[in-house]
């Protein structure tokens, strides 16, 4: 007896039901497959909106962003190098608003940062985060907590990167805050430095730091602008509003410790210096012609006669029938400038 054929029919109705089978099969398997793509999909636009909203330093904002992608994948570490990103330029750049302090926002970034030490692989991450744990004791400090310790801090992450730049500035920094030796400081700044890395940011620092001892730390100040111009640096508003005023007492109302102030450099670097800082910067009418008279002071100090007496000139025409002490300080240079020189 022949076997009988495949009922065509029966061969359809096998095919459809291992189709039907084959389509459970891939539902059952797709669906988290989608689920993760959508949730892939959902923290990229996340992370891209905080990389905007960080452009712009709207920190708040990046900081939702960040949660929002944190929530739809808590374990995901390209969000949580995100968010110890973002804590520590946050810290670096904080600003508050009324009726905010920086405690407020210390104390919530704190765990992320500490987080991040526990997870990081590499000892210059962990000395990273380590020294913003200390920023960020000492942004409370200053609002008036007690017993946390940054320089404590400062010193692990010293252990774990020797010359980690964040670590050395911010140590520096502290000791200056405090009042302590110059000397001191200046080992952290220049460690700090021989890391070649995020050099802008140590010289920020320390010359924050210089600022805030006021007179004492003037001549400094300028050995430092200096420093950064010969490293092919750039001046920020805060430096240039900072150093503009020194000049006011030092050369317009010139006392003691003047010559030391112009000789805090070479005098022909000291012009150089103060040309990088103020050349382009933003003045008033006024204070234009300080700037046209403290240039002609330093020129005059670094030998460079003709230029000195020009401009002092130039401010003579510019002052005429004004009160104050600048026409007389631009008379007395023009009048030391038209000897005959000794020869």
């Amino acid at each position: 007896m022949k076997p009988s054929k495949a009922s065509p029919i029966m061969k359809w109705v096998g095919s459809a039901t291992a189709i039907l089978a084959l389509a459970a099969g891939i539902g059952g398997i797709g669906k988290p497959v989608w689920n993760r793509l959508e949730t892939r999909r959902k923290i990229d636009a996340l992370l891209s909106s905080e990389s905007v909203q960080l452009q712009g330093h709207d920190y708040w904002s990046a900081w939702r962003s960040l949660e929002q992608a944190s929530q739809a994948d808590p374990g995901s570490a390209k969000v949580q190098t995100a968010q110890e990103d973002l804590a520590m330029e946050w810290l670096e750049k904080i600003e508050v608003k009324e009726k905010e302090g920086f405690s407020d926002i210390a104390e919530k970034l704190e765990p992320v940062l500490t987080r991040g030490v526990a997870s990081a692989k590499s000892k210059s991450r962990q000395a990273d985060l380590l020294a913003h744990v200390g920023w960020s004791y000492f942004l409370r400090i200053r609002e008036g907590r007690y017993g946390l310790d940054p320089a404590g801090v400062y010193a692990e992450a010293v252990k774990k990167d020797a010359n980690n730049p964040y670590a050395q500035a911010m140590w520096g920094h502290w000791i200056l805050w405090n009042d302590g030796p110059l000397e001191d400081a200046e080992q952290h700044f220049s460690a700090g430095l021989a890391s070649h890395r995020q050099q802008a940011f140590v010289r920020q620092l320390q010359l924050a730091a210089l600022m805030n001892g006021g007179e004492s730390y003037e001549s400094e100040i300028i050995r430092v602008a200096n420093a950064i111009r010969m490293e092919h640096g750039a001046p920020d508003h805060a430096l240039q509003h900072g150093v503009f005023s020194i000049y006011y007492f030092k050369l317009l109302h010139p006392n003691r410790a003047t010559t030391r102030f112009i000789n805090a450099v070479p005098p022909a670097e000291h012009v150089a210096t103060f040309r990088w800082l103020f050349d382009t910067y933003a003045l008033d009418e006024y204070n234009s012609k300080l700037r046209s008279f403290y240039l002609s002071a330093l020129e005059e100090a670094a030998g460079q006669r003709e230029e000195a007496l020009a401009g002092y000139r130039l401010v003579q025409q510019q002052t005429v029938g004004m009160s104050g002490s600048l026409p007389g300080a631009v008379e007395a240079g023009i009048q030391r400038l038209s000897r005959p020189q000794d020869k």
